[in-house]
């Protein structure tokens, strides 16, 4: 019972926990991870984008 209320992610509430909704710390999980989805894909990119080689001369 602990682990549903504390843990796991309830798609009905948003994909938060239980105790998270309650605490209405539900705004502060979704920043957080928007946050780690926008560093997420900074990396992604940085990782596809070409390497830059210097002009010979």
């Amino acid at each position: 019972m602990e682990y549903d209320n504390t843990v796991r992610l309830h798609s009905a509430i948003g994909y938060v926990t239980p105790a998270d909704k309650l605490a209405g710390r539900e705004e502060e999980v979704w920043a957080e991870r928007k946050r780690k989805l926008a560093e997420a894909e900074v990396r992604r990119r940085a990782a596809r984008a070409p390497a830059t080689v210097a002009p010979r001369q």
